[in-house]
C-alpha cells in the first residue's frame, strides 16, 4: 500500500506565512525548498510530514504540488504572489503547529537560508528523490515524488504504508 496523507490546506499556508513572518524570507524559490526540507526532516523523525502536501519534481528542484498550481493562483488564502516572492495578507497563526512543527519548519529554513536560486537549485538537485523523479518524468515538466521517497528507514516506511491513511496532519 502506497503512503499517502491529506493535505491540511490551512496548515500549509500558515507554514508559508511562518517563513514569511518568523525568518523574513518572501522568496516564493527559497520557500518551496525549505518546506521540503521542513517535511522530510519531520517525516524521518517524527513519522509525519507537517502539511501533508505532495512534492513535485520540477525543473529546478523539488516543489509542494498544492502551493504551486492551487494557492499562488487563489485569492484570499493568506498570502500573494508577487513576481517570485510571496507577501502575506495576514499574520501567522502558530496555534496550527506542534513544537515538532516548528522544530522541522527551523530545519528547512537552516538548509538553505542565505542562499541565491543557482546554490539552492544545486543543493537541491542532489536529493536522491528528485534525482529519480525529474529521470521518470517522461514528456512532462513535472513528476509526483511519492512519501516513500522521502523516508530513510524501511521499518517506517513500512509502519507508514498501512498507518498513513489514518492519520490527521
Amino acid at each position: 500500500m502506497a503512503i499517502e496523507f491529506k493535505l491540511n490546506e490551512r496548515k500549509a499556508v500558515e507554514a508559508v506565512l511562518w517563513f514569511i513572518e518568523e525568518k523574513k524570507v518572501s522568496d516564493m524559490y527559497a520557500i518551496f525548498k525549505m518546506l521540503f526540507a521542513a517535511e522530510k526532516y519531520h517525516l524521518n523523525k517524527y513519522g509525519r510530514p507537517i502539511t501533508g502536501g505532495i512534492y513535485m519534481a520540477m525543473e529546478h528542484g523539488t516543489v509542494p504540488k498544492w502551493l504551486y498550481f492551487d494557492a499562488c493562483n487563489m485569492l484570499n488564502v493568506g498570502f500573494a504572489k508577487v513576481g517570485t516572492d510571496f507577501v502575506a495578507e495576514k499574520p501567522c497563526v502558530k496555534d496550527f503547529f506542534s513544537e515538532t512543527d516548528i522544530e522541522g519548519l527551523d530545519h528547512g529554513y537552516e538548509e538553505y537560508k542565505g542562499m541565491g536560486f543557482h546554490a539552492i537549485r544545486d543543493k537541491n538537485h542532489k536529493e536522491p528523490a528528485w534525482e529519480k523523479y525529474w529521470k521518470l518524468r517522461g514528456a512532462f515538466n513535472y513528476k509526483e515524488i511519492p512519501f516513500e521517497e522521502f523516508i530513510e528507514e524501511n521499518w517506517l516506511r513500512e509502519e507508514l504504508s498501512w498507518k498513513s491513511h489514518f492519520m490527521v496532519i
